[in-house]
């Protein structure tokens, strides 16, 4: 059975947060820019996932997920929040794996930004990662599909047998 992690910024919303968290994580004390906006893909393929677990990946604060997610009408499985160290960083996988109790090689991430990316493999390369090409590209650090969308992400693995 596989599991899915989403990121919330940039594969459900349409914001790239990949400088803003570069800044932040080089020790700047900066605000994250915040949007309601929904990318069209994300809204087709969430009924496709739907019967799977989804665990929402976020590098706002609980109390912004929280908000985001009621005003969006999303409804995950699991919520991590920033709770201090967002991505690039392990603690959003650990903290994922500790409350969810997946097994890292059951977890498909759909993601759209090196950080992303980064993150997986910092915490277990075995995760894999799933680029879509929205604002970024990251291809360079090998993720597991590269997509032009969701829609032909869902696609591929399908065609790979890793999901229904």
């Amino acid at each position: 059975m596989v599991n899915f992690a989403v990121w919330l910024d940039g594969v459900i919303l349409k914001i790239d947060l990949t400088d803003s968290l570069y800044k932040i994580y080089k020790g700047d004390k900066i605000s994250l820019p915040i949007t309601y906006d929904i990318n069209d893909d994300w809204l087709k393929i969430y009924d496709q996932i739907r019967e799977v677990e989804l665990a929402i990946l976020s590098p706002y604060d609980e109390t912004t997920t929280k908000t985001i997610l009621e005003r969006i009408n999303l409804k995950p499985s699991y919520v991590i929040a920033n709770r201090g160290r967002t991505k690039p960083s392990k603690e959003p996988y650990r903290i994922l794996i500790e409350v969810s109790r997946w097994d890292p090689l059951q977890i498909v991430t759909l993601a759209s930004s090196p950080l992303d990316l980064l993150s997986a493999r910092f915490f277990d390369s075995r995760i894999k990662v799933i680029c879509v090409k929205r604002y970024q590209d990251c291809s360079k650090y090998s993720p597991f599909l590269y997509s032009a969308n969701l829609e032909d992400a869902i696609s591929s693995l399908k065609r790979l047998k890793v999901i229904r």
